[in-house]
């Protein structure tokens, strides 16, 4: 809570991250443009679609995709999988715009308003009014005006007017409601077999000859990839010596540097803060001034913050804000914390988020630390600052050095000291001896073939530098038998261990049909267990093959009746419905409101979705709406190479 009645510059920097978050929910396909994501930054302004006036360009998209991915709604390494939905997503919420605004839906301005401050977090609005120097501070740094905002909200209002409008109507009939009630209710209990792989893995180790015939009929999906043999010169900064600097070296650079250790006068206080508004502000001042009574007569500060308190960020340490400068509070705490000497309690400070009471435990005046006081900091910056140019020299005469030779290292070596790391046939990924996995000598090596180096030092984790060289370069190539073996014997093992199992579960339910369906006699001949499961809703979870709906004729079938073979997890099953039991419709009148609700949400949905479908169709062949599939899929093409 103390954040919050910190000066605007900090508020700024606090809400940023709050706010982003709230609207990249609320409005994921129009709002918060980012830039600098590192996942396909592009000012590309290739039109991918026209609806009406409006383009929508790969630019926007790209923005849009950046967002998704910053905010963790969209993993990085599935970009190739969703950009053609999120594309086809932003096309629609467009088309659908564009309807509203054909049918004369229109969003007034005091609407449009209202619902920004509603779906604003509360740092921002205060009293009811949004603070703008701090939204206005927030939305330049992601590339937006309040204007872009405005527009952007009454777009989304207009959008979600016609949805409400197209599922009007939507109606739910009482057999549909007692048929969700059964569908949710309704109970079964099965005898099943697990026919699982761990019994039929020795079978399933394939010979030879059969891995000799699934490498010749899948032999292209066999590839080795490219692999290269590096020499890797490795430089540790703490094997780098630094020179203690001397004392008169030390006093040049406090005189240099005097600025930088100024400290402004400042207090360490803490605070009980009882927060009020114009609808309570009596009752809260009266809690205020009971609790200010206990302190003066000698209560605990901290335990009475922690027990009472409205800030929230400082209550759990006893109502501890730490070192204040001025500046940073809002005035009237300010004012008060600066007049008190430490071991001081103010009386009631009114701020416009509540009644305070403040306590100063430190008073420190403006100063000037002293170089005995600082000599420490400057020795270590000192010392740093060397064994950086001391790096930075042995690191350009390594280059140096092994340009001269990059397929004979050990010369480079030999002149800078130390030693040659071979890492001989590694693919991308791979981890290195004394290094572990890079990505950054990964990325530097990768194009990179025999006989070249590395163009510069590469920094890495822990400030350590390398230079490498490619010994040895094979590109990738179809692999062979050889090369493949390991990988060809397990993916035939595999395959073999499927019909195996598809197999065995054929039998099973065979010979339990052939025997009057009796499942347990069955399983018992071939060696397998039978279960029997409670009884489950569609909801529940069995043992061994999960969800209950996943077998959805255990609760259409009669009662005996066989089921499967059915895919569990590694392996299939085989199952007969032993009971099942209708749900008790005495229990219906009590969910019948929520089922209807589920419903009518359910069907609005496939509404809207039919109609923005049928909306589409009906604009493009209007010519309203036109959809440049070959800018779409260029676009993809760029997540799917990333990927």
């Amino acid at each position: 809570m103390f954040d919050l009645f910190r000066s605007r510059d900090k508020a700024v920097r606090i809400t940023l991250s709050v706010l982003l978050g709230l609207v990249g929910l609320s409005m994921v396909t129009y709002l918060i443009p980012t830039t600098g994501t590192g996942t396909g930054t592009t000012t590309d302004t290739t039109v991918v679609a026209s609806i009406g006036k409006e383009d929508l360009t790969a630019q926007q998209v790209s923005k849009q995709i950046q967002n998704m991915t910053k905010s963790r709604q969209l993993p990085a390494e599935l970009l190739a999988i969703y950009v053609p939905q999120i594309v086809q997503q932003m096309i629609s919420e467009r088309a659908m715009a564009y309807e509203a605004n054909r049918l004369g839906i229109r969003v007034s301005s005091d609407e449009t308003e209202n619902a920004i401050v509603d779906s604003l977090p509360a740092e921002i609005v205060k009293g009811g009014k949004v603070d703008s120097a701090t939204l206005d501070a927030l939305l330049q740094q992601q590339g937006m005006t309040m204007g872009d905002l405005k527009n952007d909200m009454s777009r989304q209002l207009a959008i979600s007017r016609l949805r409400q409008i197209v599922g009007e109507g939507v109606v739910v009939t009482p057999r549909e409601i007692v048929d969700e009630f059964h569908r949710k209710n309704d109970k079964v209990r099965i005898d099943y077999a697990l026919v699982a792989p761990a019994k039929y893995q020795a079978e399933a180790e394939p010979t030879d000859a059969e891995i000799k015939a699934y490498y010749d009929a899948n032999k292209g999906s066999f590839q080795t990839p490219e692999k290269r043999s590096l020499a890797i010169i490795l430089l540790d900064p703490n094997k780098i010596p630094a020179p203690i600097p001397s004392d008169a070296e030390l006093k040049k650079d406090y005189t240099a540097k005097q600025d930088t250790f100024r400290t402004p006068e400042r207090v360490q206080a803490r605070h009980i803060l009882i927060k009020s508004d114009a609808s309570n502000d009596s009752a809260m001042k009266a809690k205020a001034e009971g609790l200010l009574k206990q302190i003066q007569a000698g209560g605990d500060f901290a335990k009475l913050a922690t027990e009472n308190s409205d800030d929230t960020g400082s209550k759990p340490q006893g109502g501890e804000l730490g070192f204040i400068v001025r500046g940073q509070t809002v005035p009237e705490f300010e004012k008060a914390a600066f007049s008190l000497q430490p071991g001081q309690t103010s009386g009631l400070v009114k701020t416009t988020y509540g009644y305070h009471i403040i306590q100063v435990e430190k008073h420190e005046q403006a100063h000037l630390a002293s170089f005995e006081e600082v000599k420490a900091q400057l020795t270590a910056d000192a010392m740093q600052r060397a064994q950086s140019a001391g790096m930075q020299n042995i690191a350009d005469k390594a280059v140096a050095e092994l340009h001269k030779d990059p397929l004979h290292p050990e010369k480079a070596a030999e002149a800078l000291g130390t030693t040659v790391i071979h890492a001989d046939n590694i693919q991308t990924g791979d981890p290195i001896p004394g290094i572990g996995v890079s990505k950054e000598l990964s990325d530097a090596v990768a194009p990179l073939r025999k006989g070249e180096m590395t163009p510069g030092p590469i920094v890495l984790p822990g400030n350590k530098i390398v230079v490498a060289s490619v010994m040895d370069y094979q590109a990738a190539h179809p692999a062979s038998l050889e090369e493949a073996k390991a990988d060809v014997r397990n993916r035939a093992s595999q395959d073999k261990l499927q019909k195996i199992l598809q197999q065995k579960s054929n039998e099973l339910l065979a010979k339990a049909q052939a025997m009057g369906g009796d499942l347990t006699k069955a399983a018992k001949e071939m060696g397998i267990e039978v279960k029997t499961s409670p009884d489950v809703n569609r909801n529940a979870a069995i043992e061994g093959i999960g969800n209950a709906g996943t077998i959805p004729d255990a609760f259409t079938k009669p009662v005996g009746a066989l089921l499967g073979p059915f895919a569990v997890v590694g392996g299939r099953g085989i199952a007969r419905i032993v009971a099942q039991v209708p749900a008790d419709l005495s229990a219906l009148p009590a969910q019948t409101a929520g089922i209807r609700d589920e419903l009518k949400q359910q069907k609005s949905r496939d509404r809207s979705t039919l109609f923005e479908d049928g909306l589409k169709k009906r604009l493009q062949e209007q010519g309203k709406l036109k959809i440049h599939q070959d800018a779409i899929t260029r676009l993809v093409q760029t997540y799917t190479t990333r990927s």
